[in-house]
């Protein structure tokens, strides 16, 4: 064999493996993607809840009431929650290092959302107090507080031994509630907001 046939025959032979190598790369590689995958939305971002779901520690515990404070969370924040000591009131306050709330009939994570309503207060000396409301899916209501206004808000249901809610200036009333004890436990809410919610 001359050696111009032996340069065409290693010609030839090295021209096969380069195709085979090359088809064997295009074949290995991962998949091109359908278009049913390139064009799928991202799936859709679970809302975090803005209050820890941690369970609370009693802080305080005083007249009927007790104080629990919740930490934070790496999705909520930490809040501080009063309700009485034998679930008996349909009320219950909540405050967190920015704001806080009067619960009626909810649950002690409810949140104020766009819808509104009136809540009307009638104390038993005579006096009216309208409150902003957002009702709650689950009938409740949350009155969302400003916390500058905190003590001017609650002060008549501070100082007051009941209260009787009326719904939409006179729609469905909610009835007598006792404040018995009240003026404590939102004192004791106020202090466990300072010493134990995020600043």
């Amino acid at each position: 064999m001359t050696r111009s046939m032996r340069r065409i025959r290693s010609s030839a032979v090295l021209a096969v493996l380069a195709a085979t190598l090359l088809t064997a790369c295009q074949t290995t590689g991962a998949p091109a993607p359908s278009a049913e995958q390139t064009h799928r939305p991202p799936p859709a971002e679970t809302a975090a809840s803005p209050l820890s779901d941690a369970p609370g520690r009693v802080v305080a515990q005083n007249k009927g009431w007790v104080v629990r404070a919740h930490p934070a969370t790496k999705t909520g924040s930490a809040y501080c929650y009063a309700t009485r000591a034998d679930d008996s009131s349909p009320l219950s306050f909540r405050a967190t290092a920015k704001g806080a709330a009067m619960l009626v009939n909810a649950d002690q994570h409810a949140q104020a959302k766009g819808a509104e309503s009136r809540l009307t207060a009638i104390f038993p000396d005579g006096e009216t107090m309208a409150l902003e409301a957002s009702p709650l899916p689950d009938g409740g209501v949350v009155v969302p507080v400003e916390l500058p206004k905190y003590e001017d808000l609650f002060e008549p249901f501070m100082r007051s031994r009941a209260v009787t809610l009326q719904r939409d200036g006179g729609g469905t009333e909610i009835g007598d509630v006792n404040l018995g004890g009240s003026s404590w436990a939102l004192a004791a809410l106020d202090e466990c907001r300072i010493l134990h919610t995020d600043k």
